[in-house]
């Protein structure tokens, strides 16, 4: 079995509250094999960095990012590359 992955784009942030009327926006680019994956990567990954919950957050955009690249020598180049620089 073979999954094919996709990139999205997840927005989110903080509810607002009292003390923070504003709160900051997060914006991420992940790779996952559809948008219920993808959007469960970004909370993860929030909770980690920024200690933002789901049930503290609001979703505010998710969308597919279409690869404008034709070659896929150079596609597997670019993503060898971001997993080794980090």
């Amino acid at each position: 079995m073979s999954y094919k992955f996709h990139q999205f784009q997840v927005v989110g942030r903080g509810l607002p509250s009292e003390t923070e009327e504003h709160p900051k926006i997060y914006r991420m680019k992940l790779w996952a094999t559809n948008e219920v994956r993808a959007k469960s990567k970004f909370w993860y990954f929030l909770r980690k960095l920024k200690k933002v919950k789901k049930s503290n957050g609001q979703m505010l955009a998710i969308n597919e990012l279409k690869s404008v690249c034709k070659d896929t020598k150079q596609l597997k180049l670019d993503v060898v590359n971001l997993i080794v620089l980090g």
